[in-house]
This record gives structure tokens, sequence and C-alpha cells, in this order.
């Protein structure tokens, strides 16, 4: 039997296509919405919309701004979210919407404090369930967090909620916060949200692996989280690398309001954890601790 691009996508239960703005990050106060309609939320898409744009004087520095940021970010998705979706994005004084099927996700743009953000919306209808998480609306996406994915953190808070409420949860929304994933599920009128946040960690293997050190740096300098105070701390990490060199270690490097977590050996215990940290000068120091209740005595 054949399935469409979106049929995975569909059997999570999603039915409302409505944009719900109440839960989401609020757009601008705005008159008309200028809608297009495509086949699929593609680049030949979007080129030919942003030419429409233009030609009605509509592109301000904002939406120009916002909806390359689209272009290139679901350009790079698979194609089962580029079907059946729609994206609104927000310009100084008007709002587009291109609409590609009927939406079973709802895409939304507009500009944060560092840049341009993506924000993915799935309606689920009257109650949330572990069952409404796809795979699919993950689809694309590196979680920061290497040894429990934001999906599994995700399913684990759903599946404890509903113990009490066996057919579901009729008043939540549920609220991914990931790397540069904004993911919220939504019922009909939700009254509290629940949250996942993961944190950023990574994990090395058996042992402190240099060349996944690298890798791991090389990543996080493309994605514009590296400060400089995070930077010295790697330096610190591969200048003084078998210092750390031990067996079932956790590493914490902080720095810059962020915080990353190194693991290495066996990823539920550490018998020894180092940190490693900046002053105000962005010069790096480390700390060692060891777990006490390994040691045995005579």
């Amino acid at each position: 039997m054949s399935m469409s691009p979106v049929s995975g996508l569909k059997e999570a239960g999603l039915r409302n296509t409505g944009l719900l703005n109440k839960t989401s990050p609020p757009f601008s106060s705005m008159g008309e919405i200028k809608n297009f309609t495509v086949q699929s939320l593609d680049l030949d898409s979007f080129l030919s919309v942003k030419v429409k744009i233009r030609h009605d004087g509509l592109l301000d520095s904002s939406l120009k701004t916002n909806l390359e940021y689209a272009m290139q970010t679901l350009d790079a998705f698979p194609a089962p979210k580029r079907y059946d979706a729609s994206l609104t994005v927000e310009g100084e004084r008007q709002l587009v919407r291109i609409t590609a099927g009927t939406p079973v996700l709802l895409y939304s743009v507009r500009l944060g404090p560092k840049g341009p953000e993506l924000y993915q919306k799935v309606l689920v209808g009257a109650r949330l369930t572990p069952s409404c998480l796809n795979d699919g609306h993950f689809a694309g996406h590196q979680c920061q967090d290497e040894l429990e994915s934001c999906m599994d953190q995700a399913k684990c808070i759903l599946n404890h909620e509903v113990q009490n409420n066996p057919t579901g949860l009729s008043d939540v929304e549920l609220r991914i916060s990931c790397g540069e994933l904004r993911l919220t599920y939504l019922t009909h009128q939700p009254q509290r949200s629940l949250v996942v946040q993961p944190r950023r960690r990574a994990y090395l293997g058996k042992t402190l692996n240099l060349e996944k050190v690298l890798e791991l740096k090389t990543r996080l300098e493309r994605s514009g989280v590296m400060g400089k105070g995070l930077l010295a701390c790697f330096q610190h990490l591969l200048l003084h690398y078998t210092t750390f060199q031990e067996e079932n270690c956790r590493l914490v490097l902080q720095s810059d309001g962020e915080m990353l977590e190194l693991v290495y050996g066996r990823p539920d215990y550490h018998s020894t954890q180092h940190y490693i940290f900046t002053d105000s000068q962005n010069q790096a120091y480390s700390h060692r601790v060891q777990d006490i209740d390994l040691w045995e005595y005579d």
C-alpha cells in the first residue's frame, strides 16, 4: 500500500489546521496577512513568493531576513516536513503566510534576540498523549543531549503525566526547546505548560577522545554557541588533555552563560568529575572531584 509523504505525520492524530497564537511567541500587531499557496515549502516556491512580495513593495528588511532564514532552514528539512505545512513570516509591517496542502505542521519565523528564530507547532486536538509525538516532527534535528534525546525526555514526561489521565491530557501544551528546535504540541485550550529543555551533553565513548572533542568544538563554533569564555575552556582542555584521561568521567565546561557536559566511560556513572570554568578575564581554571562513595576502607 502506498503512503503519502506526510502519512506518518497524519497518523499522530493531528486535526486542527489553524494557527493558534495564544501560546506561541506573539507576532507584532498587524492587519492583513498576505497569503500564498504553493505545492511544497521548497526553495523554488520560496523564490517565487519572494519575487511576488518584492513586486508588491512589501519586502522590508525584517521580512527579507526572516524569509531568507526560512528558505535556508526549511530547504534542509526532509521532504515530509515541507508538505502539508504552513509557514508564517513576520516583517516590520506585514505578515506573509505560505501554505502547502492541508497543514498538519505550522511554522513561524520572527526575529529573536540573536536573529531569526523558527517555531514549530503541532495541534493535537482535544487531548495530548505520548503517541502524539512523532519521529517526523524531529526529522533533521540533532539533539544537544547525546545521552537522552529531547523526544525521549518529552515522552518520559508525558508517560508520567498520563498515569493519572490514561485518556490523555486535555489542558496542556508541551514545549520543547533544544538548540535550534522550538517545537510546541498544543491542545485546544491549554491551561498549563510542560517544558523540555535538555542540557547540552556529549558522549565521547569509552575514553576521552581527542578527535571527538575537536569535532564537538567545530560544531559549536559553526552553530554560534562558542563564546570567548567557552573557547578558553576548550583550549584549557586541549592544552591539559592528559590530565583528564580517567575512566568513567564527567567533564563540565562553564562560561558565557553556557554549560557543556562531556561524558566518557560509563554513561550512567561517573567516578570522577572535572570542572573547567573561567574568571572575568576569561582565564580558565579546572577543579577535580572524586566520588567518595567509591573509596574503600580496610
